[in-house]
């Protein structure tokens, strides 16, 4: 064998191809010699033809690679339009002499948000680096690492490949292929015996690879991923085998501290079709165009997000479906009466046997990873854990979860101060009715576990907890929420009072009410 390429093709579009990796992986390129790189590329290209494929996307291949040139004598010959665009541009220390390297590691060594950093976590214990390259080492440390980095994604607003198991399963074998040569090291910092940053990256041919780093977020003003670099980088300095510690993919700040050049990707698209070229090579420039106005962009996003959904919903309920919910969306604009239930937890002691098999926890970043990775199959949850991670962020919120025995999250629950309180279901600003009042909200039960009981179980258990340190419960539920006022009845709250927004046209009328409501009537469990 003298040279090989993967490709991937969907069912979708069986007549075009990508690299099998270009998701995943930092780099993308036709491997052989660079000596026979035109030969082997064009016969790549010859049997793309003959097997009638009419569009091939190649991301990130690095620019100064050798496949570039023969990509387009390939094209050429083979009757593709080819059009490239530049993708990354890459990061990357280049050691060098032994001078340079003496340098280098006074440059890591000299770096005040690093030195900083680290005077302040070895005051709370001494930090510790490691670098591990043998299966035994690396696999108990794996869970730890999908946590962190599924977490990690989920606080920037994002969703990790690590959360879909097939990618785990994938790095899992990679790993252990890998650690039979040494060419797979999976890098820690920890403080005491709690690791705070990850990197699994690989060494091989003289390059040391920051393929796939994250840290924990509760160490976030430490910043622990640039003092792991900075080991790494340190640590390869005394490495006479390694010549060069390359950052990948994404043009991040702090890469650019340690960085001594840069490697360019591009991104290629070969059309078969003239038409099919030219689409795209306009596409990519109209983007270029709105990018240059942050309004315009903004704009072109929300229009194909909400054109997506309503496509997304005319292929689930096809076009009666689509105009009931139209109809209903404007009706619902125009004329409505939207009504809250108030619930408060009665002062006197209310007594209830926890289970044994459920835990209530505060939420942090590990338990987020947890779910993320429990519930990657589940599109209601993943899109709550996204909205609880950046409520994890603020310093007014705090999140607690219902967790079983084998440690699965199962409810999620916010509690926040009741005073300003905005309850986004009137559009209104809540006064509290004592200074120790607190709003428990945003309940979640993900769909596979629903019809458990979770609900009540979390906020009663969440109420006593609060009640015990002083603070006065509050709940809330829309009045036709009838099974989330069963639940909040059935935990042991009290209904209080309603508030309510009557809408009509565009004229909004507030209304309180302290009514009394029979709970019987509504969730079937007599009131007490």
């Amino acid at each position: 064998m003298v040279g090989i390429v993967a490709f991937a093709r969907q069912k979708a579009a069986l007549d075009a191809v990508v690299f099998l990796t270009g998701t995943t992986a930092d780099y993308c390129d036709f491997l052989s010699e660079p000596g026979r790189r035109h030969e082997f590329v064009s016969a790549v290209f010859s049997e793309l033809r003959q097997r009638r494929i009419e569009k091939v996307s190649l991301a990130n291949l690095p620019a100064d690679s050798s496949s570039v040139a023969a990509l387009h004598d390939a094209a050429s010959h083979s009757s593709y339009h080819i059009f490239s665009r530049p993708a990354y541009m890459c990061a990357r220390v280049i050691l060098g002499s032994t001078e340079e390297r003496v340098a280098m590691k006074q440059l890591t060594a000299s770096s005040t948000r690093v030195r900083r950093a680290l005077v302040a976590l070895q005051k709370q214990a001494p930090v510790v680096f490691r670098h591990d390259a043998q299966w035994e080492e690396i696999e108990p440390v794996l869970e730890s690492f999908e946590r962190a980095h599924v977490a990690r994604f989920l606080i920037s607003g994002r969703i990790s490949n690590l959360a879909r198991r097939e990618r785990r399963v994938f790095l899992r074998e990679l790993a252990r292929s890998l650690s039979r040569s040494g060419w797979v090291t999976l890098s820690r910092m920890m403080v005491a015996d709690v690791p705070v940053a990850w990197n699994y990256g690989f060494q091989f041919a003289g390059s040391w690879f920051w393929y796939q780093p994250t840290f924990s977020s509760s160490y976030e003003q430490f910043s622990p991923g640039s003092c792991l670099l900075a080991n790494i980088v340190d640590t390869a300095c005394d490495r006479p085998d390694i010549e060069v510690v390359d950052l990948g993919l994404g043009a991040e700040g702090y890469k650019d501290r340690f960085a001594t050049s840069s490697r360019q990707t591009l991104h290629l698209v070969l059309h078969r079709a003239f038409p099919s070229y030219l689409q795209a090579a306009v596409r990519y420039h109209a983007a270029a165009v709105a990018q240059a106005s942050p309004r315009m962009e903004s704009w072109i996003r929300r229009t194909i997000s909400a054109v997506t959904r309503i496509s997304t919903r005319l292929r689930e309920t096809r076009v009666p479906g689509l105009l009931w919910w139209l109809s209903q969306r404007i009706w619902h604009s125009l004329f409505a009466f939207d009504e809250v239930l108030l619930f408060d937890w009665p002062q006197e002691a209310y007594v209830r046997q926890e289970s044994k098999s459920l835990t209530l926890r505060p939420i942090d970043s590990d338990l987020l990873g947890a779910a993320g990775i429990h519930y990657a199959e589940d599109p209601s949850t993943e899109a709550y854990l996204l909205r609880s991670a950046q409520r994890f962020r603020s310093e007014h919120d705090r999140g607690f979860a219902l967790v079983t025995a084998d440690g699965t999250p199962v409810h999620f629950c916010w509690v926040q101060e009741y005073e300003g309180f905005e309850m986004a279901e009137l559009g209104r600003i809540l006064h509290a009715p004592c200074p120790k009042a607190v709003m428990i909200s945003d309940c979640f039960t993900p769909m596979p576990v629903r019809g458990n009981g979770f609900f009540s179980d979390a906020i009663a258990t969440l109420a006593l907890r609060l009640h015990a340190d002083g603070r006065v419960p509050w709940i809330f539920a829309a009045s036709t929420n009838q099974a989330s006022v069963k639940g909040i009845e059935k935990s042991g709250f009290t209904y209080r009072c309603s508030l309510g927004r009557k809408r009509f046209l565009f004229l909004n009328q507030v209304h309180d009410s302290a009514r009394s409501l029979d709970l019987a009537k509504v969730t079937g469990i007599p009131s007490r």
